[in-house]
């Protein structure tokens, strides 16, 4: 009887130091929600992505959370809808590269077989100003009938955290760390390159991100324009 209840103790207190050692970048509780509205670089509304967290499982390794993506078109009609999963595994966040596919493209293939690898992105514990951090990778291959029809393979590379900012967003006002990084696509032949400035605040997420073209030029942004917390 003493034996199974020092080793309930030790379990629990494993499930809890996990817990602390995880980084909290996300608002992961079941229930809550937040809103990412995409602009394009004259600052017109294309979309907007309501995204919902939907399970959180803690374990002896840190936790598993499943979200659900719905996105509408700027008229607010249902566009597609994205499967997440965000983790955290021995003190490393891990976050979905899926995220990369817009939930438009999978409804296109929501009929066809599709198979994805992924290399999801990684943020360890603590940010630090100057830190690189690890590179990402995806590969979508849809087949109809056996037959591939497409392949995408979306590549992230120099992935470098710049420094802290305070951001100013519809949905109020963070400190968020500024991670800059490189894209490069390809969808069957068509090859592009792009860059990203995202601003992630702990406890909210990403508030916010812009796109760059391989020329420097903005190709558009990406806001938190809601966010609730149960």
């Amino acid at each position: 009887m003493k034996t199974s209840l020092i080793f309930g103790i030790l379990f629990l207190a494993s499930v809890a130091l996990n817990a602390q050692t995880c980084p909290n970048y996300y608002p992961l509780q079941k229930g809550n929600l937040w809103e990412l509205t995409n602009y394009d670089k004259k600052d017109k509304v294309e979309s907007v992505n309501l995204v919902t967290v939907n399970s959180i499982e803690n374990n002896t390794n840190g936790f598993v959370s499943s979200l659900t993506i719905v996105t509408n078109d700027a008229k607010g009609k249902e566009s597609g809808t994205n499967q997440l999963v965000m983790k955290c595994e021995a003190g490393v966040f891990y976050f979905d590269m899926r995220n990369f596919i817009p939930a438009e493209t999978m409804e296109g293939f929501k009929d066809m077989e599709v198979s994805v690898e992924a290399n999801n992105m990684q943020y360890p514990t603590d940010l630090i100003a100057g830190a690189t951090l690890p590179d990402a990778s995806i590969t979508m291959v849809v087949k109809n009938g056996g037959m591939t029809l497409m392949t995408i393979v979306i590549n992230i590379t120099n992935r470098k955290v710049v420094g802290k900012e305070t951001i100013t967003v519809p949905a109020g006002t963070f400190e968020a760390w500024k991670i800059s990084y490189n894209v490069d696509s390809k969808t069957g032949f068509a090859k592009s390159q792009s860059s990203v400035v995202e601003y992630l605040s702990m406890g909210s997420g990403m508030v916010k991100s812009e796109t760059y073209n391989d020329k420097g030029a903005l190709m558009g942004y990406q806001l938190l324009t809601r966010l609730v917390i149960q």
